[in-house]
């Protein structure tokens, strides 16, 4: 296929589409990131971190207090409310994603979204889904088009920011013209280096959609005014993906179908507080204590068949099963196999400094070794097999193929809300039943809201 025209008919396509082109199922799934990422938020006001910091940075400075920063109170002018708010989006790695490209997009679009729609006013539930519908559906199309990934980008910020200009363009109703231009204002904001995710003490990783979130609200705002973008910003000589990818993706893949299908409806949402490789593992391994009533003190040892990625959550096995930190916890297969084994679940109190001292859990975490099977490599999350031996000589063994949480083993309405409701306890602002119950029921209807605002205010 031809690349050009590429970011012209993305650009009029997002202008054109409205709420009833959207498939039931991706309205559904477009409320379900909304609850799942303002949960995430939510925790990060106390568990994130940097998210702190960023909030004070934002409360100095001057300007028009037009759009909620969440949880830590107070307003700012829409760009910095987007970067506060975008800081709190991912630190727990705890928000939605797509298990093919690996993106994250919610954790950008929704800042960005809430942002111009406080700025706006009068945003009706419709209008809002619409628009971060096309936002996550541009990020997993962009990144589901990549075929080369190892430039040193880090490329969730990088192409987080295209999202959330479709979406705060969408809600600023902006013409064909105008989108292109502002996805052009947001090829210049687009970066992210990889130094940021491994780099000794940086909090990048987990900050990353604050810059990508704020990129979006200023590129939909600078085309609101007149200012022009470049119009290529996905296929020209120095676009995207020849500036940052050598040119390395499919334009078929990008394009196919836009506008009838929408690749947000395809999101996965993480029944766990952990990385998403680790979500097969978990499962299984929650199958067989639950199931077979197996305790810690029964346990003699426990193997996980493993692909590449499931390997790198083992390495190096001390610092595995030994974790310091809730970020290496969060990585780390030993420490949430046992965690699961210990506690028959996983939650965000399993990651606090003292749980990481658990005595009970570090030795289960000492009994797991892994085997290396290369059939187990894939893009999507790999499968997983978790097998554990009885000081009694029994053996049990569970293989999960499809992780919980993925839209082929959907994770059900009511762990999403009871996943909420665990995020909601840790708020900075503690939040009453009432009032967590209000904002459940509230996202549940959306498409009815005749504004969104009350919504977002629900958290400040």
């Amino acid at each position: 296929m031809s690349t050009a025209g590429v970011t012209a008919l993305i650009a009029g396509n997002i202008a054109r589409t409205t709420y009833e082109d959207l498939s039931p199922q991706t309205v559904q799934v477009t409320k379900k990131s909304i609850l799942d990422c303002l949960g995430a938020m939510l925790a990060a006001t106390t568990l994130g971190e940097g998210c702190r910091e960023i909030a004070e940075i934002v409360a100095q400075g001057d300007g028009r207090g037009e759009s909620t920063i969440i949880g830590y109170g107070g307003r700012a002018p829409a760009p910095m409310a987007a970067f506060a708010n975008g800081s709190l989006t991912h630190p727990l790695d705890y928000d939605d994603i797509d298990d093919f490209s690996r993106l994250h997009p919610t954790g950008s679009c929704l800042p960005a979204s809430f942002a111009i729609a406080e700025r706006l006013g009068g945003v009706d539930g419709k209008r809002f889904i619409t628009a971060l519908a096309l936002g996550n559906d541009l990020v997993v199309r962009l990144g589901s088009s990549l075929q080369d990934h190892n430039q040193g980008w880090s490329r969730p910020p990088i192409i987080g920011v295209f999202g959330a200009t479709a979406a705060a363009a969408k809600l600023l109703g902006l013409d064909e013209g105008q989108m292109a231009g502002a996805l052009g204002m947001a090829l210049n904001q687009a970066a992210g280096s990889w130094e940021g995710h491994v780099g000794a003490g940086s909090v990048f990783r987990g900050i990353r959609d604050a810059f990508s979130a704020k990129g979006g609200v200023m590129a939909a705002l600078m085309a609101q005014k007149g200012l022009i973008g470049g119009k290529q910003a996905f296929e020209g000589k120095a676009g995207l993906f020849n500036l940052y990818f050598r040119g390395h993706y499919d334009p078929a893949r990008l394009v196919d179908r836009v506008g009838e299908r929408f690749e947000g409806a395809g999101l996965s949402f993480k029944p766990w507080p952990s990385c998403r490789v680790i979500h097969t593992f978990a499962d299984a391994t929650l199958r067989l204590v639950r199931e077979h009533d197996i305790r810690p003190e029964q346990v003699k040892g426990i193997k996980l068949t493993v692909g590449s990625d499931g390997r790198s959550r083992c390495l190096p096995a001390e610092q595995k099963r030994r974790p310091q930190l809730a970020i290496d916890a969060l990585f780390s297969l030993p420490y949430c196999v046992a965690v699961a084994v210990q506690r028959r679940n996983l939650v965000l109190g399993d990651f606090s400094a003292e749980a990481l001292r658990d005595p009970q859990v570090l030795d289960v975490a000492q009994k797991v070794t892994w085997k290396y099977d290369k059939s187990y490599n894939r893009r999507l999350v790999e499968a997983a097999t978790v097998e554990i031996a009885s000081n009694g000589g029994q053996s049990y063994s569970q293989h999960v193929d499809i992780a919980y949480g993925h839209p082929d083993n959907p994770i059900s309405d009511a762990d999403l809300q009871a996943k909420f409701r665990d995020c909601a306890a840790y708020s900075v602002k503690p939040l009453s039943k009432a009032t967590v119950d209000k904002v459940i029921r509230t996202v549940s209807d959306l498409e009815t809201a005749p504004d969104v605002v009350p919504l977002v205010r629900l958290l400040a």
